[in-house]
């Protein structure tokens, strides 16, 4: 916005302004302003409610963009996605930054919590290096990184943790110093030197002289003796000179020195940046709003980079585990993992839930299905009326320009034209005024069982898959019974797991609590056969695919004759 002249600061600066003309009895927002909020999901709750407070006093509109799937609040958060929950946000929907299809697909795959299928996109263009470890990894990273730099690319590469992000400069910036593309004058600030020809990102705010929190700039020189430097802007075209007092100063937050170097940035300070290619540190920490930020930076290509999961604790007093895995799975797993925030009230609900026994929450869940199922009818039915208006007043506003085409019309024709115009008109007019009369009576459809049937699949969801983890270390006996030992074949262990994932579900929706029978007793009629009988035949696929079939239909016979004989 500062680069189109429009006026902006960050949003504590805006704050002390507005709380200081507040306490000395001015005025805040000018009256009937306009406020725009970029990054809002970054937001923390209580923040964007006294932004919301002042632009209520000022009666001025606000209007928050972002994207609740990427990085969310550090402190206390979830208002923002709750309101976009809760009202009709606009919705961009057209991907421009990515100039090829598959990146479009792949960031909103990861978007859309589908890891494994993004991963199988990149995998395909050849586009993840799996690296035997960290150290070989970095390298990997820097020196495709520095080949795309070297082509007078925008490039950056991004990491999760500050330290992987540390480790990652060090690196570049050594490569670039021994290609003889640095200065020899240097210059500390923090624990790092910095010379022209260096990288970096500004971390302290500086609104007379234009300077701002994680912009990205080149060192075009370095004056060490008075401890000046001369940036110039890579994300904006212009030039500063920064002194002694600025780089004595860090980061209110995060204490941050004023200058880091930015060959590596990490996922946070990468939101809001665009560049030619991205080269991602997939650290099986990450969650879905971390990797779909990183992977959406670029405008050509995303590269991604990952090491083997590593069983640190099992392998220091065991044997290699079986369930140790090469590639990339536990990354699929971390860009489907939800890492965002819940509003006050519907973390209130989780909490809630998550003290009901699973058969409890399971009846409540299917009780605030129908009632979500009201909800959605009741909604349906209201846009069905409002679209019904809208072609009404559409159909009204024709009218004036059928008026205008009978003003040519020779003068008898005219008149009966004119006539049956504006009986046509009365009728539609009449048909507005009842329809709006009708959205007028209609109850306001609430979302309370919505929510409430989110927040609750959400908790069964992760007590689903705590469980298919715990199987999968060590398989309970209804689980060895349908599908024996986990593979240590790759093809295998997948169908073992898709096994035990459909046995989990099953488990938990009929509440199953029987230690031998994965889907408990036989059930003889209705609803509940079918749907037994369908994961039955699901079951008989992972079966014949892992090789077990014939095996599994004898135990269970097995285990039926013993039961009787007993």
């Amino acid at each position: 916005m500062r680069a189109e002249g429009l006026p902006a600061s960050s949003i504590a600066s805006l704050l002390l302004a507005l709380d200081r003309a507040e306490h000395e009895g001015g005025e805040g927002l000018p009256r009937e302003s306009v406020l725009l909020i970029d990054e809002a999901g970054m937001v923390d709750s209580a923040t964007l409610s006294r932004l919301v407070s002042h632009a209520e006093r000022a009666q001025a509109k606000l209007v928050l963009v972002g994207d609740p799937e990427q990085l969310g609040e550090i402190e206390a958060g979830g208002l923002f996605r709750a309101l976009a929950e809760r009202g009709e946000p606009i919705h961009l929907d057209e991907v421009i930054r990515h100039r090829h299809e598959l990146d479009r697909e792949a960031a909103k795959r990861i978007r859309e919590g589908e890891g494994r299928e993004a991963l199988t996109l990149y995998q395909a263009q050849e586009r993840v290096t799996v690296a035997p470890n960290a150290e070989e990894r970095r390298e990997a990273m820097v020196r495709d990184w520095h080949e795309a730099f070297e082509r007078g690319e925008d490039a950056v590469m991004v990491a999760k943790q500050n330290a992987e992000v540390g480790k990652l400069n060090e690196i570049a910036r050594e490569v670039r110093r021994q290609a003889g593309q640095l200065g020899a004058q240097e210059i500390e600030v923090g624990e790092a030197s910095f010379a022209a020809g260096d990288l970096v990102i500004t971390r302290v705010n500086d609104p007379r002289a234009e300077i701002f929190n994680r912009e990205r700039w080149r060192i075009a020189e370095v004056h060490a003796a008075e401890r000046r430097v001369d940036l110039e802007g890579i994300d904006q075209a212009r030039a500063v000179e920064i002194g002694a007092d600025y780089l004595a100063r860090s980061n209110p937050h995060s204490e941050a020195p004023a200058l880091e170097h930015a060959y590596a940035v990490t996922t946070y300070s990468a939101q809001g940046t665009t560049v030619d290619r991205a080269f991602v540190a997939a650290d099986p920490s990450m969650d879905n709003q971390e990797l779909y930020v990183a992977a959406s930076r670029s405008r050509e290509e995303t590269f991604i980079y990952a090491t083997p999961e590593i069983q640190t604790h099992r392998e220091e007093i065991a044997p290699e585990s079986p369930y140790l895995r090469e590639g990339t799975p536990h990354i699929a797993e971390a860009a489907e993992r939800d890492g965002a925030q819940l509003a006050a009230h519907d973390e209130a609900l989780r909490l809630k839930f998550s003290g009901l026994p699973t058969e409890e929450l399971v009846a409540r869940r299917d009780e605030l299905r129908a009632a979500a199922g009201r909800e959605e009818s009741m909604e349906s039915q209201r846009r069905s009326l409002q679209e019904r208006i809208e072609r009404v007043h559409d159909h009204i506003e024709s009218f004036e320009t059928e008026r205008e085409a009978a003003q040519a019309l020779p003068r008898r024709e005219r008149r009966g034209e004119l006539a049956r115009i504006d009986t046509w008109e009365a009728r539609s007019q009449r048909q507005t005024d009842k329809l709006e009369t009708e959205l007028t009576n209609m109850p306001v459809v609430g979302d309370a069982a919505r929510r409430e049937l989110a927040v609750a699949d959400q908790v069964l969801a992760q007590r689903r898959e705590l469980a298919i983890i715990a199987a999968r270390i060590s398989p309970p006996a209804y689980v060895k019974a349908e599908l024996g030992e986990r593979p240590s074949d790759s093809t295998k262990r997948k169908a073992w797991d898709r096994g035990v994932t459909q046995i989990e579900r099953y488990r938990q929706e009929h509440s199953i609590k029987d230690p031998n029978k994965a889907l408990g007793r036989e059930v003889k009629r209705g609803a509940e056969r079918a749907r037994q009988e369908a994961t039955r035949r699901r079951l008989q696929e992972v079966q014949r695919a892992i090789g077990l079939g014939q095996h599994a239909a004898r135990a269970r016979q097995l285990g039926r004759g013993l039961s009787i004989g007993r």
